[in-house]
């Protein structure tokens, strides 16, 4: 999985990209921050433990 994530508000929280795959384990991309900052999203699994499901989370930064 490739791509950026951006952050857009200055609210103290920084968001960064999860992605869940067939077994249930997960990755986390890079977090962007503060407001304005981008991070490439570089994701990676097996091709037998492929990417099932992912979301934008934030942390506090």
């Amino acid at each position: 999985m490739n791509g950026t994530v951006k952050d857009e508000a200055a609210d103290g929280r920084c968001p960064y990209v999860r992605a869940y795959t067939s077994t249930g384990a997960h990755r986390d991309s890079d977090w962007a921050g503060p407001k304005g900052d981008t991070s490439p999203v570089e994701l990676y699994t097996s091709t037998t433990d492929v990417f099932v499901d992912f979301e934008i989370r934030a942390i506090a930064c």
